[in-house]
């Protein structure tokens, strides 16, 4: 492995929370959102479509091209990036065999499930420095706009194939796909469908007694408690197994949605809430990633990296589809730079 260089030389007290968040208020509206947001994605996917361009299986990542390329491609397939150098050895030949097998998933005539992507980290450092890779070559694979699993080292081509069927498996039915093919245009169309039901869905899910009791101890002030109910509906949320795919993914990201109001109501309990939290819970997303990035990007040391770690575990509370975490990604990725 190849150590990148320094990066001039290529290298790399909280308020009260408002009512409106008490009980069930937040749950539909968060609801709401996550359809607004599927429908924003579709959209960007029929413009994809109707541009007539073939997305490429395999390419390098410029500056530029570093926010579609890696963050948006990302949550339609995986992306599985290597950032290498001629200057390292085996970075030629691995990104030559990522490559083949990305191309030749033409020839399957199955959709495609990845793209290959490729950085060269003496040309462009400060993408190697806002993913904070410290040698190469090293694969990165992303989905859902955010990292899956990477390694580093130049590995051989069956080792290649392995890793990229693991990849594969852990993201098989998760992603719509790429909007160049029918089947994802039908599906960039059903996206838009779910999000014009996405309320009705809602309400009928609403009822569960699950969410009831969960209001009850968030009423009651028993945030951890209810945080252990919202992971329950998590992690088994349609209890009819004929659920409509739509309507459990709604039930998902109305208990997504509660279970981040839940947390942050008890981070203001606590008395450890600062102006983040407050901002998160007066629904100023924006504002809150906006106020972490501002810090990644003029302090450093120690400083920086409480930042950079609290805006990470901020975008962990929230769908990795979310139109406004991708984008604070891409701005976070920029203030690394």
């Amino acid at each position: 492995m190849t150590t990148p260089n320094n990066p001039g030389q290529h290298q790399q007290g909280g308020a009260a929370a408002p009512n409106r968040f008490a009980a069930g208020a937040v749950d539909l509206g968060a609801v709401k959102e996550a359809a607004d947001q599927r429908q924003r994605a579709a959209e960007r996917s029929r413009q994809e479509v109707s541009s007539g361009v073939r997305i490429a299986r395999a390419a390098a990542v410029t500056p530029e091209s570093f926010e579609q390329d890696l963050v948006v491609r990302s949550t339609q397939v995986a992306v599985i990036l290597l950032l290498g150098s001629p200057r390292a050895e085996g970075c030629a030949e691995m990104s030559a065999e990522f490559t083949r097998l990305a191309e030749a998933q033409d020839a399957s005539g199955e959709p495609v499930q990845w793209v290959f992507r490729e950085v060269d980290v003496d040309t462009t450092p400060e993408i190697a420095q806002a993913l904070q890779v410290q040698a190469v070559p090293t694969v990165l694979a992303l989905a859902g706009g955010r990292p899956l699993t990477n390694f580093e080292g130049v590995q051989p081509a069956e080792q290649i194939a392995q890793f990229v069927d693991a990849v594969v498996r852990a993201v098989d039915g998760r992603l719509p796909g790429l909007p160049e093919s029918d089947d994802s245009e039908d599906a960039a169309d059903g996206g838009a469908d779910a999000a014009d039901g996405g309320e009705d869905a809602a309400a009928s899910d609403a009822g569960d007694p699950r969410f009831e009791r969960a209001g009850v101890l968030l009423d009651a002030e028993d945030y951890a408690g209810a945080v252990a109910v919202y992971d329950e509906i998590i992690a088994n949320p349609a209890a009819d197994p004929s659920a409509e795919p739509e309507a459990v993914q709604d039930v998902v990201a109305e208990a997504r949605a509660a279970r981040v109001t839940a947390l942050l109501l008890e981070r203001s309990a606590q008395g450890a809430s600062d102006e983040v939290d407050d901002l998160l819970l007066a629904g100023e997303r924006v504002q809150a990633f906006d106020t972490l990035i501002e810090r990644i990007r003029t302090s450093g040391g120690d400083e920086r990296d409480t930042a950079r770690t609290r805006l990470l575990e901020i975008f962990a509370m929230y769908d990795t589809a979310d139109a406004e975490v991708i984008a604070a990604r891409t701005r976070m990725a920029s203030a690394l730079f």
